[in-house]
């Protein structure tokens, strides 16, 4: 088998792959547990049942669902489960792991499906842009990140080019986190509000309006994030030899620094 049918079959599982998951999500009352309101609630509802029935294993079993889950769904349901189960300290530690958990999956499914199909394709200023790719992967995967980019997406695509995989787990763990944070917190919150909620006084709490101002902000960073790199001047390149000017032609060195010894 050659090198190139063997790349056409990779990329032919992987199109299965993506196209039983659309199957399921938009054509099959499955797609409900992610795509509607009352699913998501049942959703969250049968990750809780089954990661008490885990015991003391239930954090593990969570990331793994978790890590798991998102190979093909939404993340927010996920998340929202690890905030309502475990609380929002414990509950945004073990999101982070989950969807880190996920996206490095992910990232290697496409690295081994679509890697080499999409070499194919990657020619003239397309293979330029992959080796960039390349050489400032974690910005670009940083960066990506705080724009909210398609989270299943971006798992995949980055497989498929020639990211690294520290750029892109480094830049995955401080592109999400912040966010994962935000979110858990604030169902965190919300969970303590409802379970002791007396009136409509008790929503202008400390406790939800900070979690809500950042998670507001963040979706301003991105642009404070371009426009600080877009006014940023460009550094002067320093003089070569530590500020010392190079010697003339014709210049002669002195040896004796002036003096004569007497």
């Amino acid at each position: 088998m050659t090198i190139k049918i063997e790349n056409i079959l990779k990329f032919a599982a992987f199109f299965v792959f993506a196209g039983t998951v659309g199957y399921l999500l938009f054509l099959t009352p499955v797609g409900s547990l992610c795509l509607s309101q009352e699913g998501r609630k049942e959703l969250v509802a049968r990750i809780d049942f089954y990661v008490q029935a885990a015991g003391v294993f239930g954090p593990g079993a969570f990331v793994l669902f978790y890590g798991l889950g998102v190979l093909a769904l939404p993340a927010t349901p996920f998340t929202a489960a690890g905030a309502l189960i475990f609380g929002k300290y414990l509950g945004a530690a073990y999101n982070i792991l989950g969807a880190v958990a996920g996206a490095s999956i992910s990232f290697l499914l496409g690295r081994y499906f679509l890697r080499g199909f999409a070499e194919g394709f990657l020619v003239g200023k397309l293979a330029d842009l992959d080796r960039k790719a390349e050489e400032h992967g974690f910005a670009v995967v940083f960066y990506l990140r705080i724009l909210w980019f398609p989270f299943i997406v971006l798992n995949y695509a980055a497989g498929a080019t020639r990211i690294r995989f520290s750029d892109y787990f480094w830049g995955t763990i401080l592109g999400i986190a912040p966010a994962v944070a935000i979110v858990s917190f604030f169902v965190g919150n919300l969970k303590e509000i409802v379970a002791s909620f007396r009136g409509p006084a008790d929503l202008f709490q400390f406790n939800i309006l900070f979690p809500a101002a950042l998670l507001a902000f963040s979706f301003f960073l991105p642009g404070i994030v371009r426009r600080i790199r877009k006014d940023r001047p460009a550094g002067a390149t320093p003089a070569d030899g530590r500020g010392h000017s190079s010697p003339k032609a014709g210049d002669t060195p002195q040896r004796g620094g002036g003096h004569s010894s007497t």
